[in-house]
């Protein structure tokens, strides 16, 4: 199977590709830290949070593909 026909999970179930995707969440994560204060030790939490927001916002068609 050539890689023009194979697409990452996450293009294939949310249309964004790999790098929206990450850029969101990145976003997202900032956010979140941002919101609780930059505690330290959160990072990965509020980076697994906001994936799982990203998804979730994506599989509902409500996050905006540039």
């Amino acid at each position: 199977m050539s890689n023009k026909i194979k697409s990452s999970k996450a293009e294939t179930e949310t249309n964004l590709s790999e790098e929206q995707r990450r850029r969101y969440v990145e976003v997202a994560a900032y956010h979140l830290a941002e919101k609780g204060g930059f505690k330290c030790g959160c990072d990965l939490e509020n980076w697994l949070a906001a994936e799982a927001e990203i998804d979730q916002l994506a599989a509902e068609n409500s996050c905006p593909v540039t």
